[in-house]
């Protein structure tokens, strides 16, 4: 019988119910349903870098900036020795060595061109905290110098963290 001699309600009757479709569809249409997701990190990282230049380039400045002598009312009482070296507190030395231990694991797994930009941020951030701690040598008193020190090491440690934060496992069932 030709197609063309049946009506189409006759046509239509004679289509299964139903057809099951081919089990690897599945995955392609949820990956075509959900919104992709978009790494948080890259964009604070970019943000730490900017603020670790802007900090080195000032402490730059404030080294080779000729600065007038200030007025001998004005020129406050000798500064005693103070150190700026890291922190020595062995409590301090524990968390910040396993922040950073976990840190370097954890880079491990980022894509080769993201770990290479971590890590050349991470030498930024140390080179401005040299750079801070030799401008410091000359002008201890200084709370311009102090706070960008402190602001310079809290940008490492945020560092460490993105990274920690950001490669962390999916949680399952989430």
């Amino acid at each position: 019988m030709n197609p063309t001699d049946q009506s189409l309600d006759q046509q239509l009757q004679a289509l299964p119910r139903s057809i099951e479709p081919p089990q690897d569809l599945w995955p392609a249409i949820q990956a075509a349903i959900q919104p992709a997701r978009r790494p948080r990190w890259p964009l604070a990282l970019a943000a730490s870098v900017a603020v670790a230049i802007t900090g080195s380039l000032y402490a730059w400045k404030l080294l080779h900036a000729g600065r007038p002598g200030l007025p001998g009312e004005l020129v406050s009482a000798p500064v005693s020795a103070v150190s700026f070296a890291s922190p020595q507190q062995p409590a301090y030395l524990r968390a910040h060595a396993q922040l950073e231990r976990l840190f370097r694991e954890r880079l491990q797994l980022l894509r080769p061109d993201t770990r290479a930009k971590v890590e050349a941020n991470l030498r930024i951030i140390r080179a401005a905290d040299d750079n801070i701690r030799r401008a410091l040598e000359n002008d201890p008193a200084s709370p311009l110098l102090l706070e960008l020190l402190e602001n310079n090491q809290q940008q490492e440690i945020n560092l460490y963290v993105s990274v920690v934060r950001n490669t962390e496992p999916e949680l399952s069932g989430s």
